[in-house]
């Protein structure tokens, strides 16, 4: 359990301090869905927040496996890893990361169930009762399952299940060529799928 009240008075000292918000991966793990939102209407609009340490790693690799994708997110700002207060949900504890979905000089790979075709939809099912039964899938069959359920960048995929880029924009290929999957690589075109 956290002392909300005593979280709130360290974070508006840090906001003074150091002009950003830095929550620690114990903070996260405790703080409640209602006090994080809490914090985000407080702080919305004027504050920045340090990514966690865990993000922090995810960029460190993202910045050695695609550098591209790193130099498109990083490479022209002066406060790396500060991003907007209102994702801090995004951080919690089962959160999905900072979504890659805004890249402008690199073609985006991020996908939700929205962009799930009927045909994938279908597959879904026989993905599902393979797993009911206890049988393995492959990494395709997994990307299609995790974009059911989350919105999901094949990067952050990739660190996740220690998968080379390469590969993983292979499989999107695949399941775009199979019919399972839209791919809208521009960020306009991905803007009205996005509910960040």
């Amino acid at each position: 359990m956290i002392d909300f009240e005593k979280l709130l008075e360290e974070t508006i000292k840090q906001l003074n301090e150091k002009n950003y918000i830095e929550f620690s991966a114990d903070q996260l793990s405790k703080l409640r869905l209602d006090q994080a939102q809490a914090i985000v209407d407080e702080f919305h609009g004027y504050a920045l927040l340090k990514m966690p340490k865990s993000e922090i790693d995810f960029f460190n690799w993202l910045k050695v496996n695609d550098r591209d994708i790193w130099n498109d997110i990083w490479q022209d700002e002066d406060d790396i890893y500060l991003v907007s207060i209102d994702f801090l949900l995004h951080f919690m504890e089962g959160g999905l990361g900072f979504p890659i979905c805004d890249l402008v000089d690199q073609p985006n790979y991020w996908f939700n169930a929205r962009l799930i075709k009927p045909k994938g939809m279908e597959e879904l099912e026989s993905i599902i009762e393979k797993l009911e039964k206890g049988n393995k899938i492959s990494v395709s069959e997994a990307l299609l399952l995790e974009i059911s359920t989350r919105p999901t960048d094949i990067w952050h995929f990739c660190y996740h299940h220690n998968l080379q880029v390469e590969r993983l924009k292979e499989v999107v290929d695949d399941l775009v060529y199979k019919g399972f999957l839209v791919h809208l690589t521009d960020r306009e075109d991905l803007l009205k799928y996005i509910d960040i």
